[in-house]
Protein backbone atom coordinates (compact mmCIF):
# COMPACT_ATOMS: atom_id res chain seq x y z
CA UNK A 1 0.00 0.00 0.00
CA UNK A 2 1.34 3.38 -1.00
CA UNK A 3 0.87 6.70 0.74
CA UNK A 4 -1.48 8.66 -1.54
CA UNK A 5 0.06 11.68 -3.24
CA UNK A 6 -3.09 12.76 -5.11
CA UNK A 7 -6.83 12.45 -4.58
CA UNK A 8 -6.88 9.78 -7.32
CA UNK A 9 -4.20 7.82 -5.46
CA UNK A 10 -6.35 8.13 -2.35
CA UNK A 11 -9.44 6.83 -4.16
CA UNK A 12 -7.53 3.93 -5.71
CA UNK A 13 -6.11 2.85 -2.34
CA UNK A 14 -9.51 3.37 -0.70
CA UNK A 15 -11.45 1.30 -3.25
CA UNK A 16 -8.78 -1.43 -3.23
CA UNK A 17 -9.17 -1.60 0.55
CA UNK A 18 -12.98 -1.69 0.40
CA UNK A 19 -12.92 -4.41 -2.25
CA UNK A 20 -10.89 -6.63 0.11
CA UNK A 21 -13.28 -6.32 3.07
CA UNK A 22 -14.99 -9.66 2.37
CA UNK A 23 -11.60 -11.42 2.35
CA UNK A 24 -9.68 -9.71 5.15
CA UNK A 25 -12.22 -7.56 6.96
CA UNK A 26 -11.47 -3.90 7.48
CA UNK A 27 -7.73 -4.41 8.16
CA UNK A 28 -6.55 -2.72 4.96
CA UNK A 29 -8.88 0.26 5.35
CA UNK A 30 -7.65 0.72 8.93
CA UNK A 31 -4.06 0.56 7.67
CA UNK A 32 -4.86 3.14 4.99
CA UNK A 33 -6.46 5.41 7.58
CA UNK A 34 -3.28 5.30 9.67
CA UNK A 35 -1.16 6.23 6.64
CA UNK A 36 -3.41 9.21 5.90
CA UNK A 37 -1.82 11.13 8.77
CA UNK A 38 1.01 11.78 6.28
CA UNK A 39 -1.34 13.01 3.52
CA UNK A 40 -2.58 16.57 3.02
CA UNK A 41 -6.09 17.24 4.23
CA UNK A 42 -7.06 18.62 0.81
CA UNK A 43 -6.16 15.32 -0.91
CA UNK A 44 -8.24 13.41 1.65
CA UNK A 45 -11.24 15.74 1.40
CA UNK A 46 -11.28 15.81 -2.41
CA UNK A 47 -10.96 12.02 -2.52
CA UNK A 48 -13.78 11.55 -0.01
CA UNK A 49 -16.06 14.00 -1.80
CA UNK A 50 -15.43 12.02 -4.98
CA UNK A 51 -16.48 8.86 -3.11
CA UNK A 52 -19.74 10.51 -2.04
CA UNK A 53 -20.33 11.63 -5.64
CA UNK A 54 -19.53 8.26 -7.20
CA UNK A 55 -22.51 6.53 -8.82
CA UNK A 56 -20.43 3.80 -10.50
CA UNK A 57 -20.31 1.42 -7.50
CA UNK A 58 -23.99 0.96 -6.58
CA UNK A 59 -23.51 -2.44 -4.93
CA UNK A 60 -20.86 -1.10 -2.55
CA UNK A 61 -22.11 2.48 -2.25
CA UNK A 62 -23.14 2.20 1.40
CA UNK A 63 -19.90 0.46 2.41
CA UNK A 64 -17.82 2.96 0.43
CA UNK A 65 -19.54 5.92 2.05
CA UNK A 66 -19.61 4.40 5.54
CA UNK A 67 -15.84 3.89 5.56
CA UNK A 68 -15.27 7.32 3.97
CA UNK A 69 -17.36 8.68 6.83
CA UNK A 70 -15.24 6.80 9.36
CA UNK A 71 -12.14 8.41 7.89
CA UNK A 72 -13.79 11.83 8.22
CA UNK A 73 -14.66 11.09 11.85
CA UNK A 74 -11.20 9.84 12.74
CA UNK A 75 -9.05 12.40 10.90
CA UNK A 76 -11.39 15.42 10.86
CA UNK A 77 -9.74 16.92 7.76
CA UNK A 78 -10.34 20.62 7.20
CA UNK A 79 -11.15 22.26 3.88
CA UNK A 80 -12.05 25.61 2.37
CA UNK A 81 -13.93 24.08 -0.56
CA UNK A 82 -17.18 25.95 -1.10
CA UNK A 83 -19.92 24.29 0.96
CA UNK A 84 -22.56 24.90 -1.73
CA UNK A 85 -20.38 23.08 -4.27
CA UNK A 86 -20.01 20.10 -1.94
CA UNK A 87 -23.74 19.95 -1.26
CA UNK A 88 -24.61 20.23 -4.97
CA UNK A 89 -22.26 17.43 -5.93
CA UNK A 90 -23.00 14.99 -3.10
CA UNK A 91 -26.60 15.45 -1.97
CA UNK A 92 -28.19 13.30 -4.67
CA UNK A 93 -25.87 10.34 -4.12
CA UNK A 94 -25.27 10.55 -0.36
CA UNK A 95 -26.53 7.48 1.49
CA UNK A 96 -28.86 8.73 4.22
CA UNK A 97 -27.56 6.12 6.68
CA UNK A 98 -24.07 7.62 6.64
CA UNK A 99 -24.50 10.22 9.36
CA UNK A 100 -20.75 10.87 9.58
CA UNK A 101 -20.89 13.03 6.44
CA UNK A 102 -23.34 15.71 7.66
CA UNK A 103 -21.61 15.75 11.05
CA UNK A 104 -18.27 16.36 9.36
CA UNK A 105 -19.84 19.17 7.33
CA UNK A 106 -21.09 20.67 10.59
CA UNK A 107 -17.67 20.38 12.22
CA UNK A 108 -15.82 21.82 9.23
CA UNK A 109 -18.16 24.67 8.30
CA UNK A 110 -20.02 25.34 11.54
CA UNK A 111 -23.71 24.82 12.21
CA UNK A 112 -24.75 28.36 11.26
CA UNK A 113 -23.29 28.27 7.75
CA UNK A 114 -24.47 24.71 7.18
CA UNK A 115 -28.00 25.55 8.35
CA UNK A 116 -28.03 28.61 6.09
CA UNK A 117 -26.89 26.62 3.04
CA UNK A 118 -29.36 23.80 3.67
CA UNK A 119 -32.18 26.34 4.01
CA UNK A 120 -31.01 28.00 0.79
CA UNK A 121 -31.00 24.63 -0.97
CA UNK A 122 -34.62 24.04 0.04
CA UNK A 123 -35.63 26.96 -2.17
CA UNK A 124 -33.87 25.50 -5.20
CA UNK A 125 -35.31 23.19 -7.81
CA UNK A 126 -34.40 19.85 -6.20
CA UNK A 127 -35.42 16.40 -7.27
CA UNK A 128 -37.64 14.39 -4.93
CA UNK A 129 -34.59 12.32 -3.92
CA UNK A 130 -32.47 15.39 -3.21
CA UNK A 131 -35.28 16.99 -1.18
CA UNK A 132 -35.68 13.80 0.85
CA UNK A 133 -31.93 13.60 1.49
CA UNK A 134 -31.76 17.27 2.43
CA UNK A 135 -34.52 16.71 4.98
CA UNK A 136 -32.68 13.66 6.33
CA UNK A 137 -29.48 15.68 6.65
CA UNK A 138 -31.38 18.33 8.60
CA UNK A 139 -32.88 15.58 10.77
CA UNK A 140 -29.45 14.13 11.56
CA UNK A 141 -28.22 17.58 12.54
CA UNK A 142 -31.42 18.47 14.45
CA UNK A 143 -31.92 21.59 12.34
Amino acid sequence: MNIPETSNDFKNEFYSSIDLIEKIGDLRIRQLTEKLNKVSEEIIVIGIIDIFENTERPTSQYTDQKFAGKILTKLKPKTDINLSDILKSTLGNWNKSVEEFPFWLKENYGIDLLKSKLTEFQTQNLTEIERDKLNTMKWWLKI
